[in-house]
């Protein structure tokens, strides 16, 4: 025996007002219609809900008792509608990113905050983990979406260009290379070099540069953030040669920024998986996460 959502709620108004007539405008029915459901509620309970005292309903004990479960049955269902809508309207959820610590903590966070600020409901968790954690991360489903930098391969996830940046080398103002329109593998090698390790994608890149300039790339402090390159700088370690999306933001006191050449391009690319589609979640952030990258190729901070 199973009765309707729309029966039970039915079932609730009459029981509470005693009367057909009641119920039947409160859910927008006719008193026919009523009458018949109330009919054919009690046909396939197999015990009577009402009986008529001076022309009103008057709810059995049978009915009495189950009120109750049936209250929070609708109410139950009530709360799973109000839900959906919020869902649909992005006014809860969640949505979850991995991303570079280099793209973490300069497009992304900026999207993260233009997100929340369209979507004050919606819970964002963001990790930031190295390029291949974050792939598989997405791969195995635990994250939403990744932000990677290029080159990134994977049978399991999709990429999307996202944009690209410079690199560059930072240096205290002082530094004699300061005066330098631009810097190469040739200028840099006599100083302390604060680099990434070769199996990062910003050191393979910074590793390809200095190899076709035929000279070897000693490495003084090796780092696995920008920011913590830039900081090495600030505190005097060296000099470092980096991705211009640390530089969004600006440049830390007391550094300045020189074009690295070659010219050499970082790419940044959004992942998310094959094997199953993105929530609304993910598809709203990636629609406010380009957003924010246009408006830094905009600025000419970074380019498309």
């Amino acid at each position: 025996m199973n009765l309707s959502i729309r029966t039970l709620e039915l079932l609730r108004f009459v029981i509470e007002t005693r009367s057909v007539t009641a119920a039947a405008e409160r859910l927008h029915i006719s008193q026919p219609a009523v009458s018949k459901t109330l009919q054919q509620a009690e046909e396939r309970l197999g015990f009577p809900l009402f009986v008529r005292e001076r022309g009103r309903l008057v709810p059995t004990l049978d009915a009495r008792l189950l009120l109750p479960e049936i209250v929070r049955a609708t109410a139950a269902m009530e709360a799973v509608s109000r839900l959906a809508e919020d869902l649909q309207s992005l006014k809860t959820g969640m949505v979850t990113l991995a991303a570079t610590p280099v793209l973490g903590n300069t497009v992304v966070a900026q999207a993260i905050a233009a997100f929340r600020a369209q979507f004050p409901g919606v819970h964002v968790i963001i990790q930031t983990m190295f390029n291949q954690e974050v792939v598989e991360a997405v791969a195995d489903h635990r994250v939403d979406l990744g932000i990677v930098l290029t080159p990134v391969e994977d049978a399991h996830t999709l990429a999307r260009h996202l944009c690209t940046a410079e690199l560059v080398c930072v240096l205290p103002q002082t530094h004699v290379l300061a005066g330098h329109a631009f810097v190469g593998p040739q200028e840099v090698a006599p100083f302390p070099l604060i680099s990434f390790n070769r199996h990062q994608p910003i050191g393979a890149l910074i590793e390809e540069a200095f190899r076709a300039a035929s000279i070897r790339r000693a490495i003084a402090v090796e780092v696995t953030q920008s920011w913590t390159a830039c900081a090495l700088v600030q505190a005097g370690a060296g000099i470092a040669i980096m991705d211009a999306f640390t530089t969004i933001a600006g440049v830390p006191a007391g550094l300045t920024v020189r074009p690295f050449k070659p010219t050499t391009y970082i790419t940044g690319r959004l992942i998310h998986s094959l094997d199953r589609p993105s929530s609304r979640h993910a598809q709203a952030f990636t629609e406010v996460l380009f957003s924010v990258v246009q408006d830094e190729v905009a600025a000419g901070r970074i380019i498309a």
